[in-house]
């Protein structure tokens, strides 16, 4: 393999192409910054990653085969994982440009919201995105081993997308925070203790998020790995004492997924989230509810977010194939133009029943055709009986 570029040389060429504009992030591994592509006229994000902790000797075989797996994860492509325009890396740094997500992750969204917790619809909107998401990668025979709300960023759409695939790898390998690759309070404890995992650490990963997203509450969150394991083995409190109206699917779904054994839980993600879904909460209005939200939480002018609540909240809609452009606009919208297409049809042909009848008074032609017009837009069957008595 060719050596790796010197330090810094990589991030000059990027840098020549991507001006920074804001820091999003910065911590021990890793920041991120906001830039504008010079050439696409279009913003980016840019994550920075240490390939080697100062507390820790990380083997440069190590971290090669880590790279491949972080470059190779990354090419993920679907609706819900965060797109990667670009990877690279350097001898002290990789380098992963991603698409601009503008919004806010789950872990911002659930400080700033009242409760700090979301609602059946919108954790149903999460959860369905992300067993999407999950279901594509496991397909393709990548695993994600750190779900947590900081991964999950939500758009001004109400659309939803995981991030940071492939990253526990490199994290590990680069010897940062102990963490055998993950956050410790979201790890299942296969992977706490640094065993071999599967699809199932991702699903106990995911209903962790879901938990906390719900019950307000990380019930696995602690210092070390070894107190975050002990949290597990005790279990949580049930969702349904914290949440009396959760449906017993959805409940019993987020237990079984954070089962200790990995053999207690769901064998995929496609099948906890048929459980997990199962008359949870309406998808779509759970990402209607989203996006009123995340605009109003990421908007700058303070005087918009108390005085057009309404207004921003009257452009969220989203086209349903079914329903039709009116119908995904407003619920009333089938009925009304039903009746509306009722009163012409009706108004007109009483105007020419009572022309054959031998009325030839337009005015009294015309008031007549109304007043049916106006019944029939009422209720139908008004409209068709009278209709039926002038032709008898």
């Amino acid at each position: 393999a060719a050596a790796a570029p010197a330090p810094g040389a990589t991030a000059t060429s990027l840098l020549r192409r991507y001006r920074p504009l804001q820091t999003r992030a910065a911590g021990g591994f890793g920041s991120v910054e906001i830039c504008l592509d010079s050439r696409l006229q279009r913003r980016v994000a840019i994550k920075r990653m240490p390939l080697a902790s100062p507390d820790a000797f990380a083997p440069a075989e190590t971290v090669a085969q880590a790279l491949t797996e972080a470059r190779t994860a990354s090419l993920l492509q679907h609706p819900h994982i965060v797109s990667v325009i670009d990877f690279t890396y350097d001898a002290a740094y990789a380098y992963l440009v991603m698409e601009y997500v503008d919004g806010m992750s789950l872990e911002e969204f659930l400080a700033a919201v009242d409760g700090h917790s979301l609602t059946y619809d919108e954790a149903a909107a999460v959860a369905d995105a992300l067993v999407q998401a999950l279901s594509f990668a496991h397909e393709n025979g990548v695993l994600h081993l750190d779900i947590k709300p900081a991964n999950v960023l939500i758009d001004r759409n109400g659309h939803v997308k995981l991030t940071d695939f492939g990253m526990a790898s490199l994290a590990s390998a680069a010897g940062f925070g102990g963490a055998r690759g993950g956050t410790i309070g979201y790890m299942a404890p296969e992977q706490l203790r640094g065993e071999t995992v599967d699809e199932r650490a991702d699903v106990f990963s995911l209903a962790a998020v879901l938990y906390e997203s719900l019950c307000a509450t990380a019930p696995f969150r602690a210092a070390t790995p070894a107190d975050s394991e002990k949290r597990i083995e005790r279990g949580v409190v049930f969702p349904s004492d914290l949440l009396p109206g959760i449906p017993q699917a959805a409940e019993e779904a987020l237990l079984s997924a954070l089962s200790p054994l990995p053999e207690a839980r769901m064998a995929s993600v496609p099948a906890f989230g048929d459980r997990f879904l199962s008359g949870l909460g309406d998808v779509r209005e759970g990402r209607k509810s989203l996006a009123r939200l995340i605009a109003r939480l990421t908007s700058d002018d303070a005087d918009a977010e108390e005085d057009e609540p309404a207004e921003r909240a009257a452009r969220v809609w989203e086209l349903d194939p079914q329903k039709g452009y009116l119908g995904s606009r407003t619920d009333r919208a089938r009925p009304l133009l039903h009746g509306a297409v009722t009163a012409v049809s009706v108004g007109w042909a009483c105007w020419a029943l009572l022309g054959s009848g031998g009325v030839t008074e337009p005015a009294g032609r015309l008031v007549v055709a109304l007043a049916v017009g106006a019944a029939s837009f009422a209720a139908p069957q008004i409209g068709s009986a009278l209709l039926y008595c002038g032709l008898a």
